[in-house]
């Protein structure tokens, strides 16, 4: 079976297709059972607040190809979905699969290939939009499971617009949507764009219409329920602001994703019409920082409820000459619609700490009914996205907010033996395990092998205490 994984991967898509290449996968009887591989030599770790159990999930087939996997619960029980992409640079990937569990992962169904359209006459690439994938939060007033989406076209081929932000132009648009279930996730009906100023909806039949291309652009981030039926959307949006000292700084993306403006958060408030049977929108104050401060502004935001019924966003942001990578956040005490000004996390003890532009969630346990946050603290000052190690959970002083640093516990750091100086723990999908309480993390562990893209998928078991 390995070797028949292997073959198969060792022709590029653009040899023989990203067709052939799923059926070559999918001819074998149980591409889980040879891709999905334990290792013996399982790492436990012990830390302030939990225990970590890390174990291979899937095993990389080749150098050149990492396995991305991303498992979540659909709805309420025990049901399960993973997906499973292939990549070979960064933010692009080969070709997805998917797969379900009903009994919380103790048996699977096949991996089927996820249909993706990929390009439309022959100039314009999709990434994203409305799927029969992905999840949401369930709002008990309407009965939906609200599913934020998130699509992104590429002008040509899109490698190589990934790279054109780096050229000093951009060849590729980012827009936000949410999907909507009446059945806990069996079904999603049609996607839905989310809109903060005036400007046309997506054609389907034409992908590169310029006023649709440049309005309403966004990078959303998460979406919860409020106790009071209220659902939230947060986004990065481009918000007007000049400023000639400011001006002196580079503009990286988002920062650019309008002239004029810098890359701030929003959020998307909503509320149940029953006789239109969808949502009606509200948009909440813009916020933001300069360039100065962050170089590509404020992004892959991550929102929660605190006890105290305040709402937190958790905000990436970047280093500049005069700023180190920190992670930055804000408060809302009337439920999204104005945010305090935006401050530095901190620990507990009123000290400062450094992190990189890397993807961080927060997570409310069951179990000790805590907020916990996940993601990378530093030792040194970042620069950009790097490092990307170690990587941490910590308890949130909810009444702060501030990071209670007794409580800081390792998941994963950089070996020196094995693993490049670029490694990263980042981009991880995570939740509670609705039997045991235990949260579970899902990681590509890039960089592991000295080659950024000889890479496996691990599974962590977090026990916290």
């Amino acid at each position: 079976m390995k070797s028949i994984v292997r073959r198969a991967f060792l022709k590029r898509s653009s040899q023989i297709g990203i067709a052939s290449l799923a059926g070559s996968l999918l001819s074998a009887k149980s591409l889980a059972a040879s891709t999905i591989e334990t290792d013996d030599n399982v790492k436990i770790t012990k830390g302030p607040i939990a225990q970590v159990k890390r174990e291979v999930h899937i095993k990389g087939p080749e150098p050149s190809l990492a396995p991305i996997t991303n498992m979540y619960y659909v709805g309420s029980g025990l049901r399960r979905q993973e997906t499973l992409l292939f990549m070979q640079s960064s933010d692009w990937h080969i070709m997805e699969l998917g797969r379900k569990s009903e009994d919380n992962g103790r048996t699977w169904g096949p991996w089927i290939p996820i249909p993706t359209q990929t390009q439309t006459e022959g100039l314009y690439t999709q990434s994203g939009g409305a799927s029969q994938n992905g999840t949401g939060p369930l709002d008990t007033i309407s009965g939906m499971l609200v599913k934020p989406v998130f699509q992104r076209i590429f002008q040509g081929k899109p490698e190589e617009a990934l790279k054109s932000v780096w050229n000093g132009e951009r060849l590729f648009w980012d827009h936000g949507y949410y999907q909507l279930s009446k059945d806990n996730g069996q079904t999603w009906g049609d996607a839905f764009q989310l809109k903060y100023e005036d400007g046309p909806d997506f054609d389907p039949k034409d992908w590169g219409k310029k006023d649709w291309l440049w309005s309403n652009e966004m990078y959303i981030g998460n979406a919860v329920a409020l106790k009071n039926g209220t659902i939230l959307i947060c986004a990065t949006v481009p918000v007007p602001y000049k400023n000639e000292e400011d001006e002196k700084y580079p503009v990286i993306f988002p920062n650019n994703y309008r002239k004029g403006s810098v890359a701030g958060a929003m959020c998307f408030i909503g509320k149940w019409d029953k006789q239109k049977q969808n949502y009606s929108w509200k948009n909440s104050q813009k916020i933001f920082l300069p360039r100065k401060i962050s170089s590509r502004g404020l992004v892959e935001l991550d929102l929660s409820e605190l006890k105290n019924g305040n709402l937190m966003m958790i905000m990436r942001g970047n280093d500049t000459p005069v700023s180190p990578g920190r992670k930055w956040f804000s408060v809302s005490k009337d439920g999204g619609y104005t945010w305090t000004e935006i401050k530095d996390m901190r620990y507990d003890t009123g000290e400062q700490f450094y992190s990189p532009a890397s993807i961080h969630k927060t997570i409310r346990s069951s179990k000790t009914g805590k907020l916990y946050w996940v993601g990378n603290i530093t030792n040194e000052p970042p620069k950009g996205n790097r490092p990307r190690y170690p990587l941490q959970i910590i308890e949130v002083n909810e009444e702060g907010p501030s990071f209670i640093k007794k409580t800081l516990t390792v998941l994963d750091d950089r070996d020196p033996a094995k693993d490049s100086e670029l490694v990263q723990f980042s981009n991880f999908a995570l939740f509670e395990n609705r039997e045991s309480n235990e949260i579970e993390m899902y990681l590509t562990r890039l960089g592991e092998n000295k080659v950024t893209w000889n890479a496996s998928s691990y599974k962590y078991t977090i026990a916290h205490y």
